[in-house]
């Protein structure tokens, strides 16, 4: 299962500010993450080549997060929370999509 969707649904409904909503969401799959690491650990899903490749990637994340912080000082907060409301819909109706199969 995907958290986001539920996660966001649970978030616009409590009609909190564009920086509250990111914060949140930031922080709640920071500590998703972080307890799936010793699963994944015992797995056996971290390996040298694993390693090799986050340290290629890592670069892209920092970008990542930098444009990120720049887009959400550019993007008003009216044009943040529809574009959001946009993309979940687009994202549930996938899932409905994928669920009945077709």
């Amino acid at each position: 299962m995907r958290a986001g969707p539920p996660a966001a649904v649970y978030l616009l409904s409590q009609g909190i500010g564009k920086t509250t909503y990111q914060a949140t969401t930031v922080l709640v799959f920071w500590v998703i993450n972080i307890l799936k690491f010793v699963p994944y650990a015992f797995l056996g899903i971290f390996t040298a080549q694993t390693f090799v490749a986050d340290l290629l990637l890592a670069p892209f994340a920092l970008l990542g997060a930098w444009l990120g912080v720049k887009a959400h000082w550019i993007v008003p907060e009216r044009a943040f929370f529809a574009i959001t409301y946009v993309l979940l819909t687009v994202t549930g109706a996938k899932l409905i999509w994928d669920g009945l199969g077709l």
